[in-house]
C-alpha cells in the first residue's frame, strides 16, 4: 500500500503552483540527449542517474523572479513573499565552490510538508542539475512531526544575472522511513566476488535495470 505525503497550502486564497513528482521536472537536456554514442552508453542510460532526477516530489518557483546582479537583489511581482535574505554571517564557514557567491538567501515556501508517522524528508536542491543558477542546501526534517513551512535556503552562481522562471525545481523533497541501523565492515578474509562482472560489458545494454533495479513510485 502506497504512503502519502501531503502538501499543505500556506496560502489558499491564491493558485499557486502545486508540488509534483519530480518525473514530471525531467530537464530538456536530459530529454534530447542521446542514449548511445560512438558505441559507448551515455548518461542517458543510467538509471541510477534517473532515478536520482525523477526521485521524490519537487517544489516549483511560484513566480517569476528577476536577480540583479549589479544591485544584488530580487525583484518579483510575486503575489506571495517568494525569496528573502539570510544573514551572511550564517553561513561563512560553510565551504562552497568557487562558482557560488557565498551570500546566502531563503526561498520562502507555501507549502506544509506532512508525512506519515515515522516518516521524514531529506529535502535537497534538485538532484544532477548543474544547469540552474542556485544551488538550494540540504535538510532532513520530520515532517511527521514539525508543524511549520519549511524554508529553503540557497546560493547563486557569480555570473548569473537575470530570470529565474516560475516552475523552476527549487528544492526536492524525497520522504523515507526512520530506522535504526548498524554498520558491519569487512576487510579480512574471502573477498566478496559476484562472479558474473563480465556480463556487465556485454550487449544488450542495461544489465542493472534488467536484473536489480526496482521501479520507484511517487
Amino acid at each position: 500500500m502506497s504512503k502519502k505525503i501531503t502538501f499543505h497550502s500556506a496560502h489558499t486564497e491564491f493558485d499557486i503552483l502545486h508540488p509534483e513528482p519530480s518525473s514530471k521536472f525531467i530537464p530538456s537536456w536530459f530529454r534530447k540527449m542521446q542514449g548511445v554514442t560512438d558505441g559507448i552508453m551515455t548518461v542517458k542510460k543510467c538509471v541510477p542517474f534517473l532515478d536520482a532526477i525523477t526521485g521524490g516530489y519537487m517544489i516549483p518557483l511560484t513566480a517569476d523572479v528577476f536577480w540583479d546582479h549589479e544591485k544584488k537583489s530580487f525583484d518579483s511581482d510575486a503575489l506571495v513573499e517568494t525569496v528573502t535574505q539570510h544573514y551572511p554571517s550564517q553561513s561563512e564557514d560553510i565551504h562552497l565552490p568557487e562558482e557560488y557567491d557565498p551570500t546566502p538567501h531563503k526561498w520562502m515556501s507555501n507549502w506544509h510538508i506532512k508525512t506519515p508517522k515515522g516518516y521524514s524528508c531529506l529535502i535537497t536542491s534538485p538532484m544532477n542539475r548543474p544547469d540552474l543558477p542556485f544551488y538550494s542546501f540540504s535538510g532532513i526534517v520530520d515532517t511527521d512531526r514539525h508543524p511549520l513551512v519549511i524554508n529553503f535556503p540557497f546560493v547563486l552562481r557569480k555570473d548569473f544575472h537575470g530570470k529565474i522562471e516560475a516552475g523552476t525545481p527549487l528544492v526536492q523533497v524525497i520522504p523515507f522511513k526512520r530506522d535504526a541501523w548498524s554498520k558491519k565492515v569487512i576487510d579480512e578474509g574471502p573477498r566478496y566476488h559476484y562472479g558474473k562482472e563480465y556480463l556487465v560489458q556485454e550487449p544488450p545494454f542495461g544489465f542493472y535495470k534488467r536484473n536489480f533495479w526496482s521501479r520507484k513510485s511517487f
